[in-house]
This record gives C-alpha cells, sequence and structure tokens, in this order.
C-alpha cells in the first residue's frame, strides 16, 4: 500500500454515508473508555460493550467517550444513532485514510486529525488517525489504537489540574487537540537535531549523506502532508457559528491555531534546509571533482612539452644533431626539468592550485 495515498477500493461504488472501514486493523477488540466529570466527581470506567457506557453517561457533567480500534464498525453505527450524528460525519472516522477534516452538522461537529510517531531507531515516521465528534455535553474519541497522546489530559481530568473540569466540552476538545500539536512540535525537533547533525559531514560527502538527506526530505514531506489540512481544519472551527463552540473557548482554539501554524512552519524550515544542505552536498562533490581534474589537467600540461622533446628524440633519423654530443642526454634533461619547473612556477604564479 502506498505511504502518501492510501487505498479506497473497498469504498469503490458505494453510497455516501455507507460506514465502511477503510484502514489496517491495528486491535483485535475495541476498547471503550468513559471519563464522566464535573467539578466535584470524577466517574472514570472501561467497559465491554458500547450500550453499557451508553447507560452510564451523565447528563448533568461533561462526557468523553473514547473508542481505541475503529474496526468494528457496528459500534460506531450504534454511537451515531444514539447521539443522532450524521452517516457523512461517521463515514469520515471510518476512512483513515483521508486528510484532517472539518465536519459540521446540526447537532455536532467532527473533526478528523493525525497522530504523528516519530521512531528515533528507525528514524521514521507513522501516522494514526484520531477524530473527535463533539455534541451538547459529550466528546467522542476515535482512535486507531491504544496511545499514551492524551494520558497528560486524563491526569489533570484525575487530578483537578487548570480549569478543566470547570469548562465544557469543547473545552476538553481544545485540550486533546493541543496534545496532539505538542506532540507535532516535539517531533519535528528530534528530526531538526538529526538533520542538524549531517551539516558537519557535508564538507566531506559520500553516499551515506546524501542517502541520509534523502531519508530526512521524505519524512518531513510527509510530516508536512500530514499536519498541513489541520490549518484549514482550525481555520474553519474558527468560523464556525455552532453553539457547541463557546464563546470563551475560542480564544484558545485562537492559541491552538497559532500552534499548528507554528508546527508547519518547522517542518516548511527543516524542509527548506535539507534542500541548502542537498546544494551544498552537491557543490562540494563538485569542487572535489574539479580539485581532481584540476592536478590531472596540470601534469597533463607538463608532460606534454616533455613528451615532445622525448618524441623528437626518440626518432629513427640518422642524422640528429644532438647524438654525437658527448654530454647531450644530460642536456636534455636539464631542458626537460626546466621546463617542467618553468610551468609549475607559471601555474602557482597564476593561482591555478
Amino acid at each position: 500500500m502506498a505511504r502518501f495515498l492510501k487505498s479506497i477500493k473497498k469504498a469503490k461504488g458505494a453510497a455516501p454515508g455507507s460506514l465502511i472501514f477503510m484502514g489496517s486493523q491495528k486491535m483485535d477488540e475495541s476498547k471503550i473508555r468513559l471519563f464522566s466529570y464535573n467539578d466535584e466527581t470524577l466517574v472514570e470506567a472501561n467497559y465491554k460493550t458500547i450500550e453499557e457506557a451508553f447507560d452510564h453517561i451523565d447528563l448533568q457533567s461533561i462526557n468523553w467517550l473514547n473508542i481505541d480500534g475503529i474496526h468494528d464498525t457496528s459500534i460506531v453505527q450504534k454511537i451515531g444513532k444514539q447521539f443522532n450524528i450524521s452517516s457523512l460525519a461517521l463515514e469520515n472516522v471510518l476512512n483513515t485514510g483521508q486528510r484532517s477534516k472539518f465536519f459540521e452538522d446540526s447537532d455536532s461537529i467532527t473533526l478528523v486529525t493525525k497522530a504523528v510517531y516519530f521512531n528515533p531507531e528507525e528514524q521514521d515516521i507513522s501516522v494514526e488517525q484520531i477524530s473527535f465528534i463533539l455534541c451538547a455535553n459529550t466528546l467522542i474519541s476515535f482512535q486507531e489504537k491504544v496511545g499514551d497522546h492524551f494520558e497528560p489530559v486524563r491526569e489533570r481530568i484525575r487530578n483537578k489540574i487548570g480549569r478543566i473540569r470547570k469548562s465544557s466540552a469543547d473545552y476538553l476538545l481544545y485540550t486533546l487537540i493541543d496534545s496532539l500539536v505538542d506532540n507535532y512540535l516535539i517531533n519535528i525537533e528530534q528530526i531538526g537535531d538529526l538533520v542538524e547533525q549531517l551539516e558537519p559531514r557535508l564538507s566531506n560527502p559520500d553516499k551515506k549523506v546524501s542517502a541520509e538527506l534523502f531519508h530526512f526530505k521524505t519524512e518531513i514531506t510527509y510530516f508536512r502532508k500530514t499536519i498541513r489540512p489541520l490549518k484549514e481544519v482550525m481555520t474553519r472551527l474558527l468560523r464556525s457559528n455552532s453553539e457547541l463552540i463557546k464563546h470563551e473557548s475560542i480564544v484558545y482554539f485562537q492559541e491552538l491555531n497559532d500552534l499548528v501554524e507554528h508546527a508547519y512552519e518547522a517542518a516548511d524550515t527543516y524542509f527548506n534546509m535539507i534542500g541548502d544542505y542537498f546544494n551544498i552536498y552537491n557543490t562540494n562533490v563538485s569542487n572535489r571533482v574539479n580539485d581532481v581534474m584540476k592536478v590531472l589537467t596540470i601534469f597533463a600540461s607538463i608532460f606534454i612539452p616533455l613528451t615532445f622533446i622525448a618524441g623528437i628524440y626518440g626518432t629513427n633519423f640518422q642524422y640528429l644533431p644532438e647524438l654525437s654530443y658527448k654530454y647531450g642526454y644530460f642536456v636534455m634533461w636539464g631542458v626537460m626539468l626546466s621546463v617542467a619547473i618553468a610551468m609549475l612556477y607559471y601555474f602557482k604564479r597564476n593561482k591555478w592550485f
């Protein structure tokens, strides 16, 4: 399967809104977790069925329903029926190969985002789709697999850190997306450190440096492709007139939009830096070739007149004036050495080497 564009063969010919999972199954069974909280109380529990989770949703509290493993379309379908969510929104949740997306319905807002993993050992990037559906007092999040992206947010809820326990569901949405964007910056910083470490090696380039530059350029291109659509998502969210986004939360989403822009600019900076490194690498390789050619050209230029002299006295004519001269051989060597030294002096004086 292509890395930059995933297959959509399963959805070929299907009607709009068809609930078809498109992606790779990353868990055997889906995991259902529910946080119900307000300023005074907190209930945290795992459930085997989605119906059990529905029974424990508290309409007087903020509810965070998290689904790990979205390959089970029946769970997604039941969630849509329970919260009156459009089938088009649910279709976006199940299509893991699409770009980040904003979808607004009468009773809900759907955001499709991407979580980025950077593996320092393999030095490559992998991406997981994470979707959010915001309802009146409930936020539903869908992850392809169990991850630790949101554990800091869970700790804030458990320990009543900050204003999260006093705020509405849209603020919870902000904190979760903020965790993903913070991870973008952490990952691009790790990649950037590795890219900058290549700079000293450009002065003595080899094929390994070239291969590493190309590898990092591919990874950063993939990173940019992944996070760029999130800028559009944030813009559309800020322009939304939905009552689900409270006025007091707008300022936080504006800050989040700036953070997304910062992450993309950082990725763009390192992308351009790698382009500059490639130019430096190619320039240094060309300079090395030129240095070699310069040495070879100097040697060839010196030996041309010497070969000419040796060629004259290597002819087979019977009468050559200098052949009978007792010291002719030594004179020829003196002339040849004088010519070579004179040419070297001339090249050096003109700074040809």
